[in-house]
């Protein structure tokens, strides 16, 4: 799969992107892109990693991954993502897109994410990670309020 690489201390990476003004950040950006998005699975998506950072804002994140580390691994998958591809400060460098096997590696920054509806982060070796901005497809699609459904 075609990623993109970066050299993290991963330490210090999952500090900044579970700081507090790192994921009011997160918020505020992905509330201003949900009016534009017209893939309802997409909106979906957004609003479940919002509800999931209102909670680690409000209890901490360690409460958050204690409670449900598959949705805190996502959310810093979705974190990660868009502080890269909006250009925030954040200690990962990057390396330069390669093409990976990921089937094997670990998926997520806590080895949890199992989402199909956002990027994707697989752990390369302790010290790099690689992003995938690729999404499956469903399959089905949703035609909920469409006329012929």
């Amino acid at each position: 799969m075609r990623c993109t690489c970066y050299r993290v201390h991963l330490p210090e990476l999952l500090t900044a992107l579970t700081d507090p003004e790192s994921l009011a950040r997160y918020q505020g950006t992905i509330g201003d892109e949900i009016p534009s998005i017209a893939d309802r699975a997409m909106i979906k998506h957004l609003r479940r990693m919002s509800t999931f950072a209102s909670r680690a804002l409000a209890d901490g994140f360690d409460a958050l991954a204690q409670a449900d580390v598959a949705g805190a691994d996502e959310l810093l998958s979705d974190v990660f993502a868009v502080a890269t591809y909006h250009g925030w400060a954040l200690p990962a460098e990057p390396l330069g897109e390669l093409d990976l096997p990921v089937e094997e590696l670990p998926r997520g920054m806590l080895g949890a994410d199992r989402s199909i509806d956002s990027a994707r982060v697989w752990m390369v070796d302790q010290g790099t990670i690689a992003l995938s901005r690729s999404r499956e497809a469903s399959e089905t699609a949703e035609m909920g309020s469409h006329p012929k459904a």
